[in-house]
């Protein structure tokens, strides 16, 4: 996922996730929180600058994984501004037939490297756990 984005690939990036699939971004203290999976992808890709991925932790049941961990973007903008957009998400992938994983749901923080998240998209009262499976289907990343 982090080297299609970064190179600019809106097909290759889009494969990785199933049909129907969801990415919600937010950022903190901002209006913007997406509109859709291609516009938010085509919107990120539009600031050419590379994506990094940290997977945190991997929870693994049967064909299905939740993944938690962290993105960042950082350089130049397309006007020379510099921009630093990062935070912590959580991804949901399905294994496929063919023994790959792809996104089901996608939640992202694009928060300015030095801002607070905003508040989350909603609060499950799912509660954290320190610790996490070691299995990888967050190589999708």
């Amino acid at each position: 996922m982090s080297a299609a984005l970064s190179d600019g690939d809106l097909e290759a990036a889009l494969a990785q996730y199933e049909r129907g699939a969801v990415l919600q971004p937010w950022a903190a203290g901002a209006g913007w929180n997406g509109g859709g999976l291609r516009s938010t992808l085509a919107y990120l890709m539009a600031l050419r600058l590379p994506l990094s991925a940290t997977v945190r932790a991997v929870l693994v049941t049967g064909d299905l994984a939740l993944v938690l961990g962290e993105r960042e973007i950082a350089g130049p903008g397309p006007a020379g501004e510099r921009v630093q957009l990062g935070g912590r998400g959580s991804s949901v992938v399905r294994r496929q037939p063919d023994g790959t994983w792809c996104v089901v749901a996608e939640a992202w923080c694009l928060a300015p490297r030095d801002a607070r998240p905003a508040q989350p998209l909603s609060d499950t009262g799912v509660r954290r756990r320190r610790g996490g499976a070691a299995t990888d289907p967050g190589a999708h990343s």
